[in-house]
């Protein structure tokens, strides 16, 4: 298995104590069971990305990590030594322009028409795929879609659109799939961002989501035991995390067959698949 996790927020500043306040979850995975571990996040309009491959990755504490990255949109992955040794090409997330993607799960059916879905990508799309995986070529179908549709689609109705593209992406695989004699697509978890939006997708498996309005922080570290500093709150600040293999009651399953995307307003939105 692996973990997918995904993050945005209204003020990067606070991020730190949102992974206080609810980041344990994105512990799921024991750091002994790492292979591979890598976050993608937008910074000044730009994708970027740090990976670390092997023992790099077991001494990474996962919400610290996030906590130190100025950005308000950010995917993380973490591969799990199950799926075998991966060089730092085939670690997730990948990233396009101003996107980054993660999955967790996929068909191994459709390696039998990698070759066909990958001449459905454009030229100009294609030359940034560098590895073979079979989730960055899931990715750059997706990118191409949303590229299709962007320059006719006004900015408050795109985060929309890239909801009803990854659900459009994960009809085609699934139809893939039932023409290659497999009865499904099997487990299936997607969490794409770009500027200030996000969308999750989930064909089986599991996903949730927490919807974070308003949060506390301290205007000090305790000085001793006991001591309770003073709090600000934060009323307008909003966040969101995605992540799939999460047990916690604080948290919403996203349904199955289904997209989730969030609006301007932090509205959580879903749109089903097929």
């Amino acid at each position: 298995m692996s973990q997918v996790f995904g993050y945005i927020c209204s003020d990067d500043s606070l991020t730190a104590e949102v992974m206080k306040q609810a980041g344990e979850p994105l512990r799921a995975i024991a750091p002994e069971e790492r292979i591979g571990l890598g976050v993608g996040y937008l910074q000044d309009g730009r994708s970027l990305l740090r990976k670390h491959p092997k023992r790099k990755a077991a001494s990474v504490d996962v919400p610290s990590l996030l906590a130190d990255i100025p950005s308000r949109s950010m995917v993380g992955h973490v591969r799990h030594k199950s799926r075998g040794r991966a060089g730092t090409k085939q670690l997730q997330p990948f990233r396009y322009r101003k996107w980054v993607y993660a999955q967790s799960g996929a068909s191994q059916g459709l390696r039998d028409t990698y070759d066909a879905l990958r001449q459905t990508v454009p030229d100009h799309v294609r030359r940034n795929i560098e590895g073979t995986t079979m989730a960055e070529l899931i990715f750059h179908i997706f990118v191409t879609k949303v590229e299709s549709d962007l320059s006719k689609t006004p900015q408050g109705e795109r985060p929309k659109m890239y909801a009803d593209k990854l659900a459009e992406t994960m009809v085609q695989l699934q139809k893939l799939n039932t023409n290659n004699g497999d009865d499904g697509l099997g487990s299936l978890q997607v969490v794409a961002v770009t500027d200030r939006c996000i969308v999750g997708a989930r064909i089986g498996g599991s996903l949730h989501y927490r919807l974070i309005e308003g949060i506390e922080q301290p205007e000090e570290e305790p000085l001793f035991a006991g001591h309770k500093p003073k709090t600000v709150m934060h009323d307008r600040f909003r966040a969101l995390l995605v992540a799939n293999g999460v047990d916690d009651d604080d948290w919403e399953e996203i349904p199955d067959q289904s997209v989730m995307w969030v609006d301007r307003s932090w509205e959580i939105h879903r749109v089903k698949i097929g």
